[in-house]
């Protein structure tokens, strides 16, 4: 089709632009910076009154109320492999989950919400030299010059899962009907 040379040139549509291969939530953690997956991060909470549960596991800081839902207050630390501290009383948490199994996951402050267009495999090469959870991490992702791990939140509430007296991937979790 032949276009008069005063004529306007048509508009071709545009083509959307490609969906990111992950949107993140990075967290930081005894100096260490984290992702999990926002499928997977539920949101953030601050809990003040926090109860005591008695001959709970090290990782088990206690259990809060979030809006009629029983909350286990979790510390990730140990499994992640970070020095130990045992949190203030009022703690900043990320609540994650993961089918019927949560928990909120004590964090020390919360990133924000990053989309990444690449997520290195666990096992790439470029992340060798990194130290880290490489147990409980899916990916690697770049961002501000620095790889983070991208957990495998299924495989950490798993981990926490077992850490926990009587529990066993057989048995209820907290939140989860027996």
């Amino acid at each position: 089709m032949a276009q008069n040379p005063g004529s306007p040139s048509p508009v071709l549509p545009s083509r959307p632009e490609a969906a990111p291969a992950l949107r993140a939530c990075l967290f930081a953690l005894a100096g260490s910076r984290f992702a999990v997956d926002v499928r997977s991060a539920r949101e953030v909470a601050v809990f003040d009154d926090i109860t005591g549960v008695p001959r709970a596991p090290r990782h088990l800081i206690g259990i809060a109320n979030l809006r009629g839902t029983v909350m286990p207050i979790v510390d990730v630390r140990d499994v992640l492999g970070l020095p130990e501290s045992r949190p203030a009383r009022s703690v900043r948490t990320l609540v994650l989950r993961d089918g019927p199994l949560q928990a909120a996951v004590v964090v020390d402050t919360v990133l924000g919400l990053e989309p990444f267009d690449e997520v290195l495999p666990p096992d790439a090469p470029s992340a060798a030299r990194i130290r880290g959870p490489r147990a409980f991490v899916s990916g690697w992702l770049e961002w501000a010059g620095e790889t983070l791990a991208l957990l495998d939140v299924p495989r950490v509430l798993a981990a926490l899962r077992v850490g926990t007296p009587g529990g066993s991937p057989e048995s209820p979790a907290h939140g989860e009907p027996a």
